[in-house]
């Protein structure tokens, strides 16, 4: 991709497309999350695919910011679809 100088953009990231960037920002497994939350690999891939969303208690949602190093609110962001990064 060529971006020209000066030409940045703001790009909305979908809730998988974030999750799956933050992850593996954070060095966690797919199976990592899974199994602190209780739920399958499966379905924390299916999120990452967009094929489902987390539907998550409080207390998995805290877990999930913790591991990934993100703030509640940026996750609740994110889970809204409100993301934006700089391209």
């Amino acid at each position: 991709m060529l971006v020209l100088e000066g030409a940045e953009t703001q790009m909305k990231l979908r809730f998988g497309e974030w999750f799956k960037l933050v992850r593996t920002r954070a060095d966690v497994s797919q199976k990592d999350i899974a199994d602190t939350l209780g739920v399958k690999v499966q379905t924390v891939g299916n999120w990452e695919a967009e094929r489902s969303v987390p539907k998550l208690d409080l207390n998995q949602t805290f877990l999930l910011c913790s591991m990934l190093k993100v703030p509640l609110e940026t996750a609740a962001k994110a889970f809204r679809g409100e993301i934006e990064i700089s391209v």
